[in-house]
């Protein structure tokens, strides 16, 4: 409901340094937390590290204005990451960027039609998270728009360039079909030349297989060199 939600004042002011920006990250795994929460301090933001969604709720609703950005993980016990965007969403005015291992494309789509300004994937790299400060400083003018389809940075995790990565996924796999038939259609006209190449073994080629052994004599006497001095093609011996 409109009275529960939390409405920011900050609009109204002059928009904060990069230096000011404050960021919260939320992650259950507390290895990839730190990572992250390090690489964004290198980054001069100021970060408020969670390990839990509930956690993130609880200190969104104490700290209301606070925070410019919230990084979530996906895939969290208890609350995931696409269930506290959605209670972000209802509840503050706050651009939220998704963050998981999982590469599927619906996946990502789920996120990014729900009103995510990004998807990253892990592992999370620094120049996945430098120029954050975009969503953080955007215009926030009342509820986030769903779904956000061209964030200010166009980048890998857009729902824009994801849509178009399946669409090359599906040409690609269509061309690689494609090949695959040719492939098969040729495999099998060679097998057919093969097979009408078989040799017919008469009289005058078994006089020259004989005179190919005299010659080589029994001990060198191997098929491959047997048909080399019968002047036949290798592998025609069936």
């Amino acid at each position: 409901m409109a009275g529960n939600k939390h409405t920011s004042s900050q609009s109204s002011k002059a928009e904060p340094t990069l230096e000011a920006i404050q960021v919260m990250v939320v992650d259950d795994d507390v290895i990839c937390l730190s990572i992250v929460a390090g690489m964004l301090k290198t980054c001069k933001y100021q970060v408020v590290t969670l390990k839990s969604a509930e956690d993130a709720l609880v200190t969104l609703r104490s700290r209301s204005n606070f925070f410019h950005l919230i990084i979530t993980d996906v895939h969290m016990l208890v609350m995931n990451g696409f269930e506290l965007q959605n209670q972000v969403r209802q509840e503050f005015n706050i651009p939220i960027v998704l963050m998981s291992a999982n590469d599927n494309e619906s996946s990502m789509l789920r996120g990014l039609e729900g009103g995510a300004a990004f998807y990253i994937v892990k592992p999370v790299r620094y120049d996945d998270i430098k120029d954050f400060w975009q969503y953080a400083l955007s215009p926030r003018k009342g509820k986030l728009a769903t779904p956000i389809q061209r964030p200010l940075k166009v980048g890998a995790g857009s729902l824009e360039m994801v849509q178009e990565e399946r669409q090359k996924r599906r040409e690609s796999k269509k061309k690689e079909e494609v090949k695959v038939n040719r492939g098969n259609e040729i495999e099998k006209g060679e097998a057919t030349v093969l097979k009408k190449s078989k040799v017919v073994w008469k009289s005058a080629l078994h006089n020259e297989f004989l005179e190919a052994i005299r010659k080589l004599g029994l001990e060198r006497a191997v098929p491959k060199r047997i048909l080399e001095h019968m002047n036949e093609p290798v592998g025609l011996t069936d």
